[in-house]
Formats: C-alpha cells, sequence, structure tokens
C-alpha cells in the first residue's frame, strides 16, 4: 500500500477583484489576490499535518482547494492514487464520502432547521448508503463515539438547543459518518471555550486511531498543533515557508517568521525569560506581494539579497526551509 495519502503539486488559487465600472474602464490590469501560491507537500496515511500562520496566510483557501469546495486556479492534487482535480462533478461527488471537513464555526455550518439527527445522516442519504433504520443506528453509533450522550435524546435536538462544543461534536459526527479517509479540521476548536478545547483535541485523537483518520490540522493556535500534530508547515502570505516534524519545530525554529511565532507562545513559568522578536508592520496585502522574500519588509534579520531573490523550499537536513539565511549558514 501506498504510504502517501495526498500528494500537492504547485497549488495555487487566485482570487480576481472586482472594482467600480468608471475604475475598470480605464485600468487595464484587474487586481488579483494570490491566496495560495505554488504550494507543494505529502501527508501520509495515518499522519496528522499541521498548517499555522497568521490569519490571511492562505491556510483555509488552501484546506478548501484541497477539497474542491473551492476550485484552485492550477496545480495537482492526487488523493489516494487519482487527480481531484481530474474528476468529473458526478465522480468528485461519489468520491466525497472519502474526504469530508470539519468547518471552524459550528454554527455557520450547521442548518438552525434541521435536526441534530437529520444533519448527521444527510451524507448517508446523499451517498445511499444503507437503510433508513440503518442510517439512524450508524448515526446513534457515531453519537456515542463523539461523547453525545444519551444518542437518542440528542438525535431530535436542534443546533440552537446545544451548547458549543456539543454542537461542534456535531460537525465532527457528520465528518465521520461515512467513514472517510481524510479529514481536513480548519481551526476546529477556534469557537469553543479553552476549557472545552482540549476535550475536543482529545476526542480527535480518538476517534483518529479507532477509524484510522489522516488529519490535514488548520489552526493559528501554536499550542494545539504541538499536541495533535505530527508534522507542522509554516504558511506566510501563501506559501509554505517551513516544514519540520513538531518536536523539531518547537525545539529549533530555523524560519525567521517561525521563531517569531514561537516567541509569542507563552510558557506557564514566570522565572523563565526570553526574548521576544517582533515583526516590522503588518502582513502585506495579497495582490502587492513584496518582491524578494515576501517577508522581508518585517523579517528582522532581512539582508539586500532577500529583497531581490524569492528562497525557494529546501530540503536542511530532512526539514524544508525557504529562507536566504540559512543557505548562507
Amino acid at each position: 500500500m501506498n504510504k502517501t495519502l495526498l500528494k500537492i503539486e504547485n497549488l495555487r488559487k487566485e482570487f480576481k477583484l472586482k472594482r467600480p465600472w468608471l475604475e475598470a474602464l480605464f485600468k487595464k490590469e484587474t487586481p488579483t489576490v494570490k491566496a495560495v501560491d505554488d504550494v507543494s507537500f505529502e501527508i501520509k496515511r495515518g499522519e496528522t499535518l499541521g498548517i499555522v500562520g497568521e490569519s490571511g496566510s492562505g491556510k483555509t483557501t488552501m484546506g478548501r482547494s484541497i477539497l474542491r469546495l473551492i476550485e484552485p486556479t492550477s496545480g495537482k492534487i492526487i488523493f489516494d492514487g487519482y487527480d481531484l482535480l481530474g474528476l468529473s462533478k458526478n465522480n468528485l461527488r461519489k468520491a466525497r464520502k472519502d474526504f469530508q471537513i470539519i468547518f471552524q464555526d459550528p454554527m455557520a455550518s450547521l442548518n438552525p432547521y434541521m435536526k441534530i439527527g437529520k444533519i448527521v445522516s444527510h451524507p448517508l442519504e446523499i451517498h445511499n448508503i444503507g437503510s433508513k433504520t440503518e442510517q439512524k443506528e450508524r448515526v446513534l453509533s457515531i453519537f456515542e463515539k463523539v461523547n453525545l450522550i444519551p444518542a437518542k435524546e440528542f438525535f431530535n435536538r436542534y443546533p440552537k438547543q446545544l451548547s458549543g462544543g456539543q454542537r461542534q461534536r456535531v460537525v465532527i459526527a457528520r465528518a465521520l459518518i461515512t467513514n472517510p479517509k481524510f479529514i481536513v479540521a480548519d481551526e476546529p476548536t477556534a469557537m469553543l471555550d479553552v476549557s472545552v478545547r482540549s476535550q475536543i483535541l482529545k476526542l480527535m485523537i480518538d476517534i483518529k486511531e479507532e477509524f484510522g483518520l489522516t488529519y490535514l490540522f488548520i489552526t493559528h493556535d501554536l499550542a494545539s498543533a504541538k499536541y495533535i500534530c505530527d508534522r507542522i508547515g509554516v504558511m506566510y502570505l501563501g506559501k509554505i515557508v517551513e516544514m519540520a516534524n513538531t518536536y523539531d519545530l518547537f525545539t529549533n525554529p530555523l524560519h525567521p517568521y517561525t521563531q517569531i511565532l514561537m516567541s509569542a507562545v507563552p510558557i506557564p513559568d514566570p522565572n523563565i525569560k526570553r526574548k521576544k522578536l517582533m515583526p516590522k508592520g503588518e502582513i502585506p496585502s495579497a495582490t502587492k506581494i513584496p518582491k524578494g522574500c515576501r517577508f522581508h519588509p518585517r523579517c528582522p534579520f532581512a539582508k539586500d539579497i532577500c529583497k531581490e531573490q524569492e528562497p525557494k523550499l529546501k530540503d536542511v537536513g530532512g526539514r524544508f526551509v525557504a529562507c536566504h539565511l540559512i543557505d548562507e549558514s
């Protein structure tokens, strides 16, 4: 069996911006947002790959492009041996039972007028899996696995009758109901209280082992990524700037942007003091990506070469880094 479940090659997603008609009349060039810009990586079966970065770095757009919830501009998405971009709409619909998504905001992704049992069983109806009785039994079984107990009581409730943590468990149950191989978890704990986050993360780890899942875990919370991920990719302005296993990334971050993110993680010991690195300004607009290294306007260590040449993602001792400073060392 091929150890690689998902292979992304040169994935790009661009958005054309609409302009006022008068401006469009006199200016020929249409502004383009390069949300995901030439990204490549692999995810092995049973692995959890984390993607971290600031808001606006392209994490969510990349996750949705991989699942073709939005259509990529170009690239390849090889899932379990076949290219998702080569599938027709009908074949893509059939294949969707093998890959699902856990959305960030459960209230925005759950129909408020549908009962919980109907919401979770709906994918089974779409894919014609089982009879009505079998579908209900499967939903009740999944409810128990995600700790929505007693399951029969939750079956006829509406989303508004649940707490935030319970709603997120419903979203997880819906993702699991078709027994998928791969799940994109798009900041699944961002809308939850701190006390509930650890419960949801533990649940995701437990069901990963039980169902043999593979995760792409998108988050801005490095503590959550450290807890659940085997490898972590750091994304900045549409590109992966560093990717390494979790231990190496936290003990020895190489890219300046990764170092800045790590320095912002609080340490629970007040006696430990460390120097905090601060980036200059804010993340630039994706319509006006800086020449050279796209991080150089904010980088405290930038040199002249960083302003002229864009660094490539290179293998550095088993990890991947895109930085001229690493090339020099």
